[in-house]
């Protein structure tokens, strides 16, 4: 059966690929990020609102606090930007200390602030500022991932994840794994911590976690550099192919179990994003084409958007009404959900 083809409710350009977005907490406005270094904030209904400095040479990632009127974006100048987007002052810029600064996610209850510069990790409150410094990492940190309670931060490296309690600022574990990843999630039930390795699969350990519990997943077409967890933790969505695969992480997990696989994208996936409360799955690919998803039920696709350019990046409303598409030709679309 041919997938219902719709189109965006609206449309903006903005001269760069776009390479990140964040909503604001009211889903009122999006952060967009263009890998030349810019910030935009762009209202709702497809309105241009503000364009920000950002970085000298290159941007990485732009995200809004959740909230909170903060947004914090890194970049090739080596330093941790802050914008209030709400017009009032701003934390100062921090320099992290290394030519590029690539990872930064905030807590889930907006409070704490990740970033991964180099091999080391800094982590801004925001009210007690620049707390902690971890420097000890066998590698480059490649990923950045919260446990839902905001209390513990995991960041990937060559050889593991590592674990931090914000709070006592003391080390609380490590899930080893004798590799490089490109991607890492927690789930929202704590269960379990996923991450894309270098090897074109996906590890998964059990949290709490105890040796000999880890488990990998392979034949994957490419790396897994999307991962996307459904609210209850139950379904995880993986990329890594023009098919999307849904594990389910019920029960005792996702060992020795098949996923649900999504067909439909003509070129390899790119994003993927779940709604926070609902149950559709948005998947954006090179092909230019956005699908959607009730992939609990079914595999087959609910509808399509096709917009100009491949899709680059994909990001969920709070209020689960809308989904954006950023498109590498700076093409960016408004879709409200089936």
């Amino acid at each position: 059966m041919p997938i219902p083809l719709r189109s965006a409710e609206a449309l903006l350009n903005v001269p760069d690929a776009i390479i990140d977005l964040s909503w604001s907490p009211d889903s009122t406005r999006i952060a967009v990020t263009g890998a030349g270094g810019l910030l935009w904030i762009a209202g709702v209904d497809g309105r241009l609102l503000a364009t920000l400095a950002g970085h000298t040479d290159g941007a990485f990632k732009g995200r809004w606090q959740p909230g909170g009127n903060l947004i914090a974006s890194v970049g090739q100048d080596g330093h941790v930007r802050f914008w209030n987007a709400d017009g009032g002052a701003a934390p100062e810029p921090f320099a992290a200390g290394t030519d590029w600064v690539e990872q930064l996610e905030w807590s889930p209850n907006g409070e704490w602030l990740a970033i991964g510069a180099g091999r080391v990790l800094h982590l801004w409150h925001r009210t007690r500022g620049w707390v902690h410094r971890f420097a000890n990492h066998t590698s480059t940190l490649s990923a950045i991932t919260w446990r839902a309670d905001s209390q513990v931060v995991g960041v990937a490296c060559y050889g593991g994840v590592r674990l931090y309690d914000v709070g006592s600022g003391a080390t609380a574990g490590e899930l080893p794994w004798k590799t490089s990843m490109v991607s890492l999630a927690w789930s929202p039930d704590r269960k379990w911590v996923v991450a894309g390795t270098q090897e074109n699969a996906i590890q998964v350990w059990p949290y709490p976690f105890s040796e000999g519990e880890e488990l990998a997943m392979s034949g994957y077409a490419a790396k897994v550099r999307e991962l996307a967890w459904h609210f209850s933790g139950r379904y995880l969505a993986t990329g890594g192919g023009t098919e999307a695969m849904v594990w389910d992480c019920g029960g005792s997990g996702p060992a020795g179990s098949t996923p649900r696989i999504l067909e439909g994208h003509t070129g390899r996936i790119t994003a993927l994003a779940y709604q926070h409360k609902g149950h559709t799955l948005a998947s954006g690919a090179l092909d230019s084409s956005v699908l959607f998803w009730n992939a609990g039920k079914s595999s087959s696709a609910l509808r399509q958007i096709r917009l100009s350019s491949a899709i680059t990046a994909l990001s969920t409303s709070p209020n689960d009404s809308w989904v954006v598409a950023g498109c590498h030709n700076g093409d960016l679309a408004w879709i409200k959900f089936p």
